[in-house]
């Protein structure tokens, strides 16, 4: 993600912020990566991950299968949730200026339909990338 940031992003529009722990109600949260630019404020949650992945919006839980074995582990999506709310409130931005995003890197395989707003590698380009792409993304909350 850091790399591909660079690389694909204008630094003039886009502004990377990395690893940030903010305060919330009850304690910190983490949140991987924030990327600023006139087309909103993007929160990025990162999943390193291989293997098939199941999930979909409304499920509190998606499982990561290699092989045999399978995990679950927290919608990313619903972990995002609490970072952009942070987000938003401390900066005081409205729904339409804030978006969620997660990106996975690694070898993972969606092996069910995944919300616009999940992608792999670089694929969130578009989102970013303009303010239609940015309203594609916020629409798929």
């Amino acid at each position: 993600m850091n790399v591909s940031a660079r690389l694909f992003l204008d630094r003039k529009t886009y502004h990377l912020i990395r690893n940030i722990t903010l305060p919330t109600e009850d304690g910190t949260t983490q949140i991987d990566h924030i990327i600023v630019s006139p087309f909103g404020v993007f929160v990025v949650e990162t999943k390193n991950m291989k293997g098939w992945i199941f999930g979909s919006a409304h499920q509190p839980q998606w499982t990561q299968k290699i092989f045999r074995h399978s995990q679950k582990f927290q919608n990313p999506l619903r972990q995002n949730y609490k970072h952009v709310k942070t987000l938003q409130t401390l900066l005081g931005l409205t729904d339409s200026q804030i978006h969620s995003l997660v990106v996975f890197v690694g070898d993972a395989t969606f092996k069910t339909e995944m919300p616009t707003n999940v992608t792999k590698g670089g694929g969130y380009f578009y989102g970013l990338s303009n303010p239609t792409g940015a309203r594609y993304l916020h629409q798929s909350r």
